[in-house]
């Protein structure tokens, strides 16, 4: 199957750190990948000629997923901004922002036919580790009817998810038999 609306939240290698006011969080809860694993998932493989990819990134590997979602085969248009309106300072800085890099293939369809898509999304976080703000996938969703969800926290209606927190199994596993599906 080939998919219009491709999300993609990729475990980051990253490290929590240790903190005296949470000193329990030290350890990411899921397994992280290097930039070269994520690169090579066959996410171009699962797109249709005329999608759209939503990839999620933090600020230590924004300027690297620029060339993740080329080496998909996307074309980079406008990077989004998550606010989650907590987080950490370190270093002088309150760091609480996540990032998306949208890249598109072939023809999509364009705004003024549908409502505006924000460039930034300010929706708390407290919620589990990594799970998105809701606001984000209402507008994903206007992209397109057969959608995705890699590396997905939550099942989410009228969406493929797939994640090992939901399957039990391996990305390239779940990724192959997203292309196999006849929805």
């Amino acid at each position: 199957m080939k998919f219009d609306v491709i999300v993609v939240d990729p475990p980051w290698a990253i490290k929590k750190i240790q903190r005296k006011v949470r000193p329990n969080q030290t350890e990411i809860d899921y397994i992280t990948m290097p930039v070269e694993e994520i690169k090579a998932l066959p996410i171009g493989c699962i797109a249709a000629d005329s999608s759209v990819c939503f990839l999620w990134t933090i600020q230590k590997y924004l300027e690297s997923s620029f060339e993740v979602i080329r080496g998909w085969g996307f074309k980079p248009i406008v990077t989004l901004t998550w606010d989650k309106q907590n987080g950490l300072c370190l270093f002088g800085f309150h760091w609480r922002t996540e990032f998306v890099v949208v890249g598109r293939r072939g023809k999509i369809p364009m705004y003024p036919s549908r409502k505006a898509m924000p460039t930034v999304f300010s929706e708390s976080s407290w919620r589990r580790h990594s799970v998105k703000p809701s606001t984000f996938y209402q507008y994903a969703e206007q992209f397109g009817n057969d959608r995705i969800d890699i590396f997905a926290r939550e099942f989410r209606e009228d969406w493929y998810c797939i994640g090992n927190e939901l399957t039990g199994k391996d990305i390239i596993t779940d990724l192959k038999e997203a292309m196999e599906l006849n929805i």
